[in-house]
């Protein structure tokens, strides 16, 4: 096994070893930006990907050595002692990476979506309990400080009960400049790949699951992409909040890109919403055609995004909490997804509810 002795941080806590799958993409951004920050709680012993220059990259940016690089995945899970994988790698090989994983025995974290349909979401969801994994998933969405500040003013109860959720994304996307070619032919992608995020949004800010969706997508013969990049869903919730997401792929007018969403949510005591400039602000009709809108201090954290969830990983396997996107809350996401893919297939209202009980999960 290619591999060394253990080493702990400074806090006394065993420092983690992790497979890396993945080094091209958005797995290069792991590499350079994320990693590096947890030198002291992790070390990348394996680094995977298919691309021979992509993997020299990697490797040459995390310091490996030759016999810790890897094309091949199957060889690097035999040969490789760790205590986890991280994987940043198109949904297509998701499932078989997760089950290399099993037989390991390694945690794993990896990045949305779950797999790449629902009956393989479900796959990696029985390999995850039947080996009894820690898995989660990594929904940023929910750790950036424009939704933690939604999100702490909707806990706060100022507002009152929910009624609606409105999130609207609208960008105007290219071949080259979507995130990956691959997101341009695969159908139904932007939808299981892309919407994921805001599917989970809307589960997290109306905090319930979906009980239905019901909805389409389409494309228009002067886009560039070869699948459906536009959609419009309406979602009930099970907490009877009502839900409804706008996604446009070739926005050639006013943009609320990715970290630049549009949502507007109302409730009984008044209305909050959240534009491309980041800051919430809520509405309060005082009668008369008058209004009081207020700006909400940004919340202050230490560490958002892809750091607060690698954060939140590693304590979990040090015996902390676990985080709110693990795999058994995840489905759940996974489920809207791929019942927003079905509906806009079938032109029917999915029951999002009945899809995960006829799957088992509780």
């Amino acid at each position: 096994m290619v591999g060394r002795k253990q080493e702990s941080d400074r806090s006394g806590a065993v420092r983690k070893r992790a497979i890396m799958v993945g080094a091209g993409g958005f797995a290069g951004v792991w590499i350079r930006e994320f990693l590096p920050v947890f030198e002291e709680r992790l070390e990348v012993v394996a680094l995977v990907d298919q691309d021979p220059l992509a993997l020299g990259r990697g490797a040459g940016v995390l310091g490996l050595r030759p016999e810790q690089t890897f094309i091949d995945m199957a060889r690097a899970f035999g040969s490789v002692d760790a205590d986890f994988a991280i994987l940043a790698i198109p949904p297509g090989p998701r499932l078989r990476a997760v089950a290399l994983a099993a037989e390991r025995h390694l945690a794993v974290l990896c990045e949305k979506p779950l797999a790449d349909s629902w009956n393989n979401s479900l796959a990696v969801l029985r390999l995850a309990e039947q080996a009894d994994l820690k898995l989660s998933v990594v929904q940023n969405y929910r750790y950036s400080r424009r939704i933690m500040t939604l999100k702490w003013l909707l806990h706060s109860g100022a507002l009152g009960e929910l009624n609606t959720i409105a999130v609207r994304f609208a960008v105007d996307f290219r071949v080259d400049t979507a995130g990956g070619a691959f997101r341009h032919g695969i159908p139904d992608a932007m939808l299981y790949e892309g919407a994921v995020h805001h599917f989970d949004q809307l589960r997290n800010l109306g905090e319930a699951d979906a009980a239905w969706i019901s909805g389409r997508s389409w494309n228009r013969a002067w886009s560039t992409f070869a699948n459906d990049c536009c959609a419009e869903f309406m979602i009930g919730l099970e907490n009877g909040v009502i839900a409804h997401y706008e996604m446009n792929n070739i926005a050639r007018g006013q943009q609320h890109g990715w970290h630049q969403e549009g949502v507007r949510i109302e409730a009984e005591g008044g209305s909050v919403v959240l534009d491309a400039d980041g800051t919430v602000r809520t509405i309060r009709h005082l009668g008369q055609g008058h209004e009081r809108v207020a700006d909400v201090p940004q919340v202050e954290i230490e560490r958002d995004e892809h750091f607060l969830v690698i954060s939140e990983f590693l304590d979990w396997l040090d015996g902390g909490p676990v985080p709110s996107t693990e795999v058994h809350d995840n489905i759940r996401t996974a489920a809207l997804a791929f019942g927003a893919v079905e509906a806009s297939r079938t032109g029917t209202v999915v029951d999002v509810a009945d899809m995960l009980a006829r799957a088992g999960v509780g």
